[in-house]
């Protein structure tokens, strides 16, 4: 598959996830409204992951994944409101618009993302995946954006100001950001009906795939344009945040980047040859510009 056929195909499941995400938000009211409106123009990278990896494990009922996969998305817009806000990165741009908080004011801002965070896990419980997975699911899912995860992970990276080393960026990077991407290629494992142990694999696997992504963000923090990214590129330095960029200089970063990549590509490949989607995947967020 090449660049340009990945590309095709990670926009085609855009256009699957964007009209599934349109029909759990449309014609409901103002909250709703707020909610989708800082939904809206994602790259859609998670449900992607959950989607391809639960395709590569022999699934084919969207029915039973798509709501998983939007519930996904669902969680990782509200970090992002959140993460916004005055009190913790102060942007006012995001996904090419002004953020919510901008847009209508801090306090419905964080509402919205109360809102999406728990309308999530209520999408979570629809389609016909066994009462068996969909539990599964959420254990996951919690673990990986909750106090050990995610809203860890930013609280190290926004209150504590840890002294920069290599061993707390690598702390900060699993827990902001590979453990929900990992997770989102296991809960696709899971809905896939994945043997224990490959799911475990594909996890592993993950969480490289998830440390790359957030070596790329380092990165094009420093080297991206704002109109490309959707955001405003320079926060992370302005703000003296600990990133790999900045722990290591860009070529650094970017020698670490390919070598999580190549961490990611080879737990791939050794699930099986089906699993070249990700690999393919993992090679876009390697040289992804936005």
């Amino acid at each position: 598959m090449t660049v340009t056929d990945i590309n095709t195909t990670l926009g085609e499941y855009k256009v699957l996830i964007d009209k599934a995400l349109y029909s759990y938000f449309s014609g409901k009211n103002r909250l709703f409204d707020m909610m989708y409106y800082s939904l809206d123009n994602g790259k859609r990278i998670r449900p992607i992951l959950v989607i391809a990896t639960f395709k590569a494990c022999g699934g084919s009922d969207m029915g039973v994944i798509m709501p998983i996969a939007c519930g996904l998305e669902l969680i990782h817009t509200y970090s992002l409101i959140h993460d916004d806000l005055p009190s913790m990165d102060d942007d006012d741009f995001r996904r090419g618009k002004a953020s919510a908080h901008k847009q209508y004011g801090e306090a419905a801002a964080i509402l919205s993302g109360d809102g999406l965070f728990a309308y999530a896990f209520e999408l979570f419980t629809q389609g016909s995946g066994s009462p068996e997975q969909k539990t599964a699911v959420i254990t996951h899912v919690s673990q990986a954006v909750g106090p050990g995860g995610v809203v860890y992970g930013q609280v190290l990276d926004t209150t504590d100001r840890p002294v920069p080393s290599p061993k707390m960026l690598r702390k900060i990077h699993l827990n902001k950001t590979a453990k929900f991407i990992a997770a989102s290629v296991k809960c696709g494992a899971i809905m896939g009906s994945a043997s224990q142990k490959q799911s475990d694999a594909l996890h592993d696997a993950g969480i490289y795939l998830g440390m790359l992504f957030q070596y790329t963000d380092d990165i094009l923090d420093i080297t991206g344009r704002k109109e490309r990214l959707g955001k405003t590129p320079g926060k992370d330095a302005a703000a003296g945040k600990l990133t790999a960029a900045g722990l290591y200089g860009l070529d650094g970063a970017r020698f670490r980047a390919e070598r999580y990549a190549q961490r990611a590509t080879d737990g791939f490949l050794a699930c099986g040859k089906q699993f070249q989607e990700l690999v393919q995947i993992t090679d876009f967020v390697l040289k992804r510009t936005y």
